[in-house]
């Protein structure tokens, strides 16, 4: 029985986590940002990417892909933008 007991425990605390992250967010500067710098936050809070697509409303495949981009184009990365010099 105890084993229940901390099955719930643990479940709570998941939940309280997830709420605190999200009241995090909405009071925060953030709350205007694009969804990729939300999701960084909610992150670094500790939430999964899965957990942050559901509160920002999106799909986890979409917000690890505007997670890419924005990894990418803070690395200065082109990636096929290169123009090729005409004679």
């Amino acid at each position: 029985m105890k084993s229940d007991n901390s099955n719930d425990s643990t479940a709570w605390l998941a939940v309280i986590g997830r709420s605190l992250a999200y009241l995090s967010l909405r009071n925060s500067e953030l709350r205007d940002k694009d969804l990729a710098t939300q999701a960084a936050l909610l992150i670094s809070l500790g939430l999964g990417v899965e957990d942050s697509a559901k509160l920002l409303g999106t799909t986890e495949a979409s917000l690890r892909e505007l997670l890419r981009l924005a990894r990418n184009k803070a690395k200065g990365s082109s990636h096929g933008s290169k123009k090729t010099k005409k004679r």
